[in-house]
């Protein structure tokens, strides 16, 4: 048992996770800590208006880069990636102007779609909080190609601890959701700029690479990124989002209060070991991928390890999940701990899932992977509406996701299908034809 832990430890790919998952853990512990204190300052209301701002960004950051950010990592020349680096960021200025100009002319319509005037202060936040995730990911992208995990996390830690101080300490000085979204800007700023004075050094002497011309040549060669990626996204984000609009719109700021808690609680944790996953597996697998060796066997020990470690607390959590948030959080949010338990097998997929997401990317299956994306939307829209039909919260929640679940599945079932063929050296070289 020692010493099959020490080969473990031994081996690269489960060092740069340990590395990522130490770092950020410390942080996410500090979060969760800080949500048992946050859970008594904010009420209900205030996480309801906090889930519409950040579902509204998680919709809007897609287009802030057209997704050109996701193929810093698969050229083979540095001087290609850099140029799609400062694409990506001049194509996030763009989209961040142009939102300031829609929300201002647009801000009493999206209230009332919304159901909630108390969220039309804070939609003139979203375009710079656009503007700061897309630069976020911009550079821990770069970072990951240069397998920079320890700045990574270190990044991470900065803006967990920069999000949760921010909270707490408005929490005691302003009434409302105030606090909840400045923490988020500010923890956002706080991640950007760690990676930016950091990195900043070792880029200076790479921006006379940057060319117009090679961004334009660049943005044709991985056009579908922005021609089906980003579409994609797009539905999953919107996807994602659906239960915070409608709950808010048809039953109230509370009932979408309730779900933005137990989503950001059970989530927080599966996302701090998914993230690890994702920037260590996507980084390997490009480099298998330009060696035209095959990625299943890791795939398999991916799969293998995560059912490991999520299996039990799952369980635990499916058992107990109301209980642990009445005793935690307070009384008041044992309701949002009977919604959490109704999520559980969608989130436990999404554990397995989400760190090979980058794999339709890899063997040029854009155009499937956004149609699957659309299935699972429809799915979710009908599981929602039946729940609003008959105005029953958990009805909802269960379809919602039982739609979610299957359709993850089925993503699951592809990626490892997929895995069974070796990767292209280069996606764009793999040109599809009939697109």
């Amino acid at each position: 048992m020692i010493r099959a832990l020490r080969n473990i430890w031994k081996n690269e790919f489960f060092k740069n996770v340990a590395t990522l998952i130490s770092g950020t853990s410390i942080a996410q512990a500090f979060s969760v800590l800080i949500y048992v204190v946050l859970s008594r300052i904010y009420t209900e209301e205030d996480f309801g208006i906090f889930g519409l701002y950040m579902n509204i960004l998680n919709i809007v950051v897609i287009f802030s880069t057209a997704r050109y950010d996701q193929a810093i990592l698969l050229p083979k020349s540095d001087r290609d990636s850099m140029n799609l680096l400062g694409l990506s960021g001049l194509i996030s200025i763009g989209v961040s102007l142009l939102l300031l100009l829609l929300v201002l002319p647009l801000n009493s319509v999206i209230c009332s779609m919304l159901g909630s005037d108390e969220i039309s202060t804070w939609l003139y936040l979203v375009p710079l909080s656009t503007l700061l995730v897309a630069w976020f990911t911009i550079l821990k992208n770069h970072a990951n190609r240069e397998k920079q995990y320890r700045l990574i996390a270190g990044a991470n830690i900065g803006q967990s601890v920069g999000n949760s101080m921010t909270k707490l300490g408005l929490g005691f000085m302003v009434a409302g959701a105030a606090g909840l979204i400045i923490g988020v800007v500010i923890g956002q700023l706080t991640g950007f700029l760690v990676f930016f004075v950091i990195l900043l050094p070792s880029m200076r002497m790479r921006f006379s690479w940057l060319s117009l011309g090679e961004m334009r040549r660049l943005g044709k060669k991985y056009r579908l990124f922005p021609k089906f990626n980003m579409w994609q996204a797009f539905i999953n984000n919107l996807s994602g989002a659906l239960p915070v609009f409608i709950f808010s719109a048809f039953f109230s700021t509370i009932i979408a209060g309730y779900y933005t808690f137990g989503i950001m609680i059970i989530r927080r944790p599966v996302h701090l070991v998914t993230n690890a996953f994702y920037q260590v597996i996507f980084q390997r697998f490009v480099e298998k991928g330009h060696r035209k060796e095959s990625i299943l066997p890791e795939l398999y020990l991916f799969i293998r390890r995560a059912i490991q470690l999520m299996l039990l607390p799952f369980i635990l959590m499916g058992i107990f999940a109301p209980e642990i948030f009445g005793f935690v959080f307070g009384e008041n949010w044992t309701e949002a701990g009977i919604y959490a338990r109704f999520l559980l097998p969608w989130i436990f997929m999404m554990g397995l899932t989400m760190p090979l997401s980058f794999m339709p990317d890899m063997y040029q299956e854009q155009r499937k992977a956004m149609m699957i994306d659309g299935i699972r939307l429809i799915l979710r829209l009908i599981g929602l509406g039946l729940g609003v039909a008959q105005n029953n919260i958990y009805l909802a929640l269960v379809l919602y996701s039982g739609a979610s679940t299957l359709m993850i599945g089925v993503n699951l079932i592809w990626y490892i299908r997929l895995a069974k063929k070796l990767p292209p050296a280069d996606p764009s070289e793999a040109e599809i034809d009939s697109i």
